[in-house]
């Protein structure tokens, strides 16, 4: 029970985030469960398939994030950021490995101009193989310096900060006498 400290020092899932968890296709961990159980959407590698199945909350939506090719992409999908800018709280989980992380470093334009636009706090926490928890919080200017000072064999998490405040509803006018039909 190692991850109940941990538990009550994040945050919850707020709308408009982007949770980006790294995984192996092993049984996902107590805070794993949490943090999909508090998600709108999970995105998942298709090789954490069978382990999502046996964890997914009832009733939870998912689906599998397109196959890419390695370091041709961001490593933050496209869906995630539609999800995020509408609103919903977004889980995208990854398969571990130094594909993932060297993806990291390409970020998509959505999250670039929502940094411009006010700066987009991103929150790391690397999960080591002994227990232990590590937590940074940067911008996403600062966060390729970040990184590198996680272990390899650390597990990431990197919650990047509401996406939706970034974005202005446009505005509707609605006049109604109160009467139906």
């Amino acid at each position: 029970m190692r991850d109940d400290g941990l538990l009550r020092q994040l945050p919850t899932i707020e709308p408009g985030q982007i949770w980006l968890v790294e995984h192996d296709p092993a049984e996902l961990s107590l805070l794993d469960r949490a943090i999909l159980a508090g998600a709108n959407v999970v995105l998942y590698d298709r090789a954490l398939a069978p382990v999502l199945a046996q964890s997914l909350p009832l009733g939870a939506y998912a689906e599998p994030l397109p196959p890419t090719v390695a370091g041709a992409a961001p490593a933050i999908g496209a869906r995630a950021l539609d999800f995020a800018a509408e609103g919903w709280s977004v889980v995208q989980l990854v398969s571990a490995g130094p594909a993932w992380r060297a993806r990291l470093a390409i970020l998509p334009p959505a999250l670039i101009r929502a940094h411009r636009n006010g700066g987009l706090p991103v929150r790391v926490i690397a999960r080591g193989v002994s227990g232990h928890n590590h937590q940074g919080d940067a911008g996403i200017s600062e966060l390729a310096e970040l990184l590198p000072t996680f272990s390899t064999d650390a597990r990431l998490t990197l919650i990047f900060g509401a996406l939706v405040t970034q974005y202005r509803m446009p505005a509707h006018a609605f006049t109604a006498n109160g009467l139906a039909g």
